[in-house]
C-alpha cells in the first residue's frame, strides 16, 4: 500500500529529463537503481539528506543529490531528508553548529546581532568546522539506525512468519 502511494507521487522520466537543475548530473540520475530502495541504498540516501541539511549553503538538495548519486542512494529520500532542515529548524541547527565549531577551534563566541555581515569572516570557519562535524555524526547516526529498524524489521518478520 504505502509503495503504491509512494510511486503514485513520483514524477515522471519525461518530467525529470525536462527539469533545468537536474541536467546538471546528465542522463546517469535516470538510472532506476536510483529510483527504487532496499536497505543499502536507503541507508545511504539517508546519510547524505543529513549530511547536506547541516551544511550552512545553498541549494542543499542538489549538494544530497550529488552525494546520493556518488554513493548510489535512493534520490527521492535523499532529497526529501535534506528538509531536517526548514525554516523553523535553520536558526538552531546553526547555532548550535557555531557554538560547537568555537569550542573545537578556541575561539571566543560573538555576540548575535541583528546585522551580521561585518562579523562574517569571523563567524563562518566555527560555522563551518561545526557544521561539518554534525553532519558527519548525524549522517553517520541516521545510517546506523537505518541499518538497524531494518534488520529488526526484518527478524521480526520472520519470527511472524515462523509463528
Amino acid at each position: 500500500m504505502v509503495r503504491r502511494w509512494i510511486r503514485s507521487k513520483m514524477p515522471s522520466q519525461a518530467t525529470l529529463r525536462e527539469h533545468k537543475l537536474l541536467r546538471l548530473f546528465g542522463e546517469r540520475w535516470l538510472d532506476p537503481d536510483y529510483w527504487s530502495y532496499n536497505r543499502r541504498s536507503v541507508a545511504i540516501a539517508i546519510a547524505c539528506g543529513l549530511f547536506a541539511a547541516w551544511l550552512p549553503l545553498p541549494l542543499h538538495s542538489l549538494i544530497a543529490i550529488g552525494l546520493a548519486l556518488l554513493l548510489r542512494g535512493y534520490l527521492p529520500l535523499a532529497i526529501a531528508m535534506v528538509w531536517v532542515n526548514n525554516p523553523l529548524t535553520i536558526a538552531p541547527m546553526f547555532y548550535v553548529a557555531y557554538q560547537l565549531g568555537v569550542r573545537l577551534l578556541g575561539q571566543p563566541a560573538l555576540e548575535f546581532s541583528y546585522s551580521l555581515e561585518h562579523d562574517f569572516a569571523s563567524i563562518i570557519w566555527p560555522l563551518l568546522t561545526g557544521a561539518l562535524l554534525l553532519g558527519l555524526a548525524s549522517s553517520l547516526l541516521g545510517w546506523l539506525l537505518t541499518h538497524l529498524y531494518w534488520r529488526c524489521k526484518i527478524q521480526r518478520a520472520w519470527k511472524a512468519r515462523q509463528r
